[in-house]
């Protein structure tokens, strides 16, 4: 038997425990009914529940509450006086209508968390199920478990599905993001290198390295793959006696890929990003003389 006392096991005839307790009666018979533990079921269904809660927490309190003060707004109205100081922070409140998108960005987002809390649910609800199956005796909420297992093997094939559909978006815009800090890396390199150059020195450098001449700053000399520019002068311009100067330049990225001459070039012509690249005959023609 187990001493009430300390929770030790000792003989069922002993007349005292090991913790000093003594025995002063005979010990109860067992209950002529005992009820199925609800314990595992419940724990799986608790976890389950978990996965949403957890989401719906995050959508409606994240991204500044933006979806929770647009329900807000929709619930109360616009005659009291918290919605009136919401509404007055943002008119469009009752014009948001991209909850779909908010909410299937913030599953990718989640997905790398609730993923595997939803297999962790999945995991307890299956174990729910076989104790139901194979002692429903000691064990109940069999209905409670097999909720719990379809909840969670639905919740991780949609964020699963919501995270594998998201990475070609995520993908172009870490793209996107690289190219735009090489873009604001060749603008800086116009601002304060060549466009200084030019003012001082009447004409654009023959090599980037010339820039050092009129700029005390570091300039940035590779992009955001760490890889060198190319620079190309184009259209000379007539000297008497000086060194050679240039009116027209061009600067490139050669892109993700590391190849010049590919569709991924980003390409600066006199600070100007252009999306097409003129060839080179046009870029290294003579300047047309001014009238």
């Amino acid at each position: 038997m187990i001493c009430p006392c300390c929770g030790r096991e000792r003989a069922a005839d002993a007349s005292d425990c090991g913790c000093g307790a003594r025995r002063v009666g005979e010990p109860l018979a067992p209950p002529e009914v005992r009820l199925p533990s609800l314990g595992a079921s419940l724990a799986a269904l608790a976890c389950a529940l978990l996965v949403p809660a957890a989401f719906l927490l995050v959508w409606f309190f994240g991204n500044d509450m933006k979806v929770a003060r647009v329900f807000l707004v929709w619930a109360l109205g616009e005659g009291t006086v918290w919605t009136r100081e919401l509404l007055k922070a943002d008119p469009n409140l009752p014009s948001y209508r991209i909850f779909t998108y908010d909410a299937y960005r913030l599953a990718f987002f989640l997905s790398a968390a609730l993923i595997p809390l939803s297999l962790v649910a999945m995991w307890l609800g299956r174990r729910a199920l076989r104790l139901t199956q194979g002692d429903p005796v000691r064990f109940g909420g069999r209905p409670y478990a097999r909720a719990s297992f379809a909840l969670s093997a639905l919740l991780c094939l949609a964020f699963c599905a919501a995270a594998v559909s998201s990475i070609p978006r995520a993908l172009e815009q870490s793209r996107e993001r690289r190219a735009a800090a090489t873009r604001a890396m060749m603008y800086q390199l116009h601002a304060q290198g060549f466009e200084k150059y030019n003012s001082e020195k009447g004409v654009y450098p023959a090599e980037p390295s010339d820039l050092a001449r009129v700029s005390d700053q570091p300039l940035p000399q590779l992009d955001y793959w760490e890889r060198p520019f190319s620079y190309s002068p184009g259209a000379v311009v007539a000297s008497q006696g000086g060194p050679v100067g240039f009116s027209t330049y061009r600067l490139t990225s050669a892109g993700p890929d590391g190849q010049f001459g590919t569709e991924d070039d980003i390409t600066m012509i006199d600070g100007v990003v252009v999306t097409t690249t003129p060839s080179e005959s046009d870029l290294l023609a003579p300047e047309k003389p001014r009238p």
